[in-house]
């Protein structure tokens, strides 16, 4: 299917919705059995995430251009844009008119991840293959775990349950590296 010719107001929302909760950590948002998700404090990097992890990402598109919606324009079923898939295409965009100080989801035409950017967390969720590809790029799981758990440090009890949010999100993961 072609995103840009198909229904290209109304299948964003769908997607969106069929795929995320509007649930924020510790809560689980992702509905798809068969998706698995990393998670990052979004103010601790220049690029709202590991630049590592967004070129691994991007390189999957293949020059099929990503995505991006604010959440205030998907409400309002505006039309999203397109943007070529490289972290320096996809940051100028959200630069530009200080589009970064609303919260946006980017995502792959072929609907296999998205990313929700808030305020405060960068999730990157997709099928599970497609995310295992992603870890084993970049370092391998247990090496994207350690930057996600010192991104959100709960403490040594985990009261807050940051943990046992990001062991939810990255089950079905294997640690290969």
């Amino acid at each position: 299917m072609d995103f840009k010719t198909a229904g290209m107001i109304e299948q964003p929302k769908k997607f969106i919705s069929d795929t995320l909760r509007p649930d924020y950590p510790p809560m689980m948002p992702l509905l798809k059995r068969d998706w698995s998700g990393l998670a990052f404090d979004r103010n601790f990097y220049t690029d709202l995430a590991p630049d590592f992890l967004w070129d691994a990402l991007l390189a999957f598109e293949n020059d099929l251009e990503v995505v991006v919606i604010s959440f205030v324009d998907l409400e309002l079923d505006k039309k999203p844009a397109f943007v070529q898939p490289d972290r320096e295409s996809l940051l100028s965009y959200l630069g530009s008119d200080f589009r970064f100080t609303a919260d946006h989801y980017v995502f792959s035409q072929k609907q296999n991840w998205v990313c929700r950017l808030d305020q405060d967390v960068t999730l990157i969720s997709g099928q599970t293959k497609l995310i295992q590809r992603l870890v084993d790029c970049c370092g391998g799981l247990e090496s994207v775990m350690k930057i996600m758990s010192c991104d959100f440090d709960s403490g040594q009890n985990d009261e807050c349950g940051l943990e046992k949010y990001l062991i939810s999100l990255t089950a079905g993961l294997i640690n290969r590296a």
